[in-house]
C-alpha cells in the first residue's frame, strides 16, 4: 500500500527553508480547509458551550439549588481532583510552551510540523485533557462552596461531549495534514488516558 503523504508536508519545507511566511502558511491552510475549528461558525458555536456550561454550574445551580440534591464530596476526592488538575495544567502549559518551540507557527493552538515530545509521548491531546480536567475537577473542589447537582453533572457531561466532538474534527484534520504518519501516532498513543500512555511508552522504549 501506497504510504500517504500529509498536506502541509510542502508548507512545512518551505517554512523552515524561509520561503513561505507564517501568515502566508496560515491562509493556505484555510484554502486547504485545513483550519476549520478556527472559523467564525466553530468559535461561535465554541463560546456558545461555554456559557451553557457557566449558566448550567453557576446560576442554574444556585437558583435551583434547594429543590434540587446534592453531593457532598470527601477529602480524599477533592484531594485526587486538585492532584490531576495541577497535573493537567503542567501538561497543557507543556504543550504550549512545545507548540511555540516546535510547531513551526509561533503560536499555541496551531502547528504545521509534526512532532512527538512531552506530554504528547502519552496522549494525543494534552491542551483539551487540560481543559476537560479543569471543567470536570473545579466543580468538585469548589462543591463546598457551589452546590454539585445534578445541574452541575449535566454541565459536565455536556463539555466532555463537546470536547470529544472537537477532538475528533481535530483529528480527522490532523490525518490529512500528516497523512500515515499520524495515523501510526494515533495507534501508539492514546487520546486521554495518560495512564495507558505511560505504560506503552514505556514498553516502547523497552524495546528500543
Amino acid at each position: 500500500m501506497e504510504k500517504r503523504e500529509g498536506e502541509v508536508k510542502d508548507l512545512a519545507e518551505k517554512l523552515k527553508k524561509g520561503e513561505i511566511t507564517i501568515e502566508e502558511v496560515k491562509k493556505e491552510m484555510t484554502k486547504r480547509g485545513l483550519r476549520e475549528q478556527e472559523s467564525l461558525g466553530w468559535c461561535v458555536y465554541h463560546a456558545a458551550i461555554w456559557v451553557l456550561y457557566l449558566l448550567l454550574w453557576l446560576p442554574l445551580n444556585f437558583k435551583f439549588s434547594h429543590q434540587l440534591p446534592s453531593i457532598t464530596f470527601p477529602l480524599i476526592i477533592i484531594f485526587f481532583s486538585l492532584v490531576l488538575v495541577a497535573f493537567a495544567t503542567f501538561s497543557g502549559i507543556w504543550m504550549g510552551h512545545l507548540h511555540r518551540k516546535k510547531g513551526g507557527l509561533k503560536g499555541t493552538d496551531e502547528t504545521v510540523i509534526f512532532y512527538i515530545d512531552g506530554p504528547y509521548k502519552i496522549m494525543r491531546h494534552p491542551g483539551a485533557f487540560c481543559l476537560m480536567a479543569w471543567l470536570i475537577f473545579v466543580p468538585i473542589i469548589l462543591s463546598a462552596y457551589v452546590p454539585f447537582t445534578p445541574l452541575s453533572i449535566a454541565a459536565i457531561i455536556m463539555m466532555i461531549a463537546h470536547f470529544y466532538h472537537m477532538v475528533y474534527v481535530e483529528e480527522k484534520i490532523n490525518v490529512r495534514k500528516w497523512g500515515d504518519e499520524y495515523r501510526q501516532y494515533m495507534k501508539e498513543v492514546p487520546r486521554f488516558n495518560f495512564i495507558l500512555g505511560i505504560w506503552r511508552l514505556v514498553k516502547r522504549k523497552r524495546k528500543q
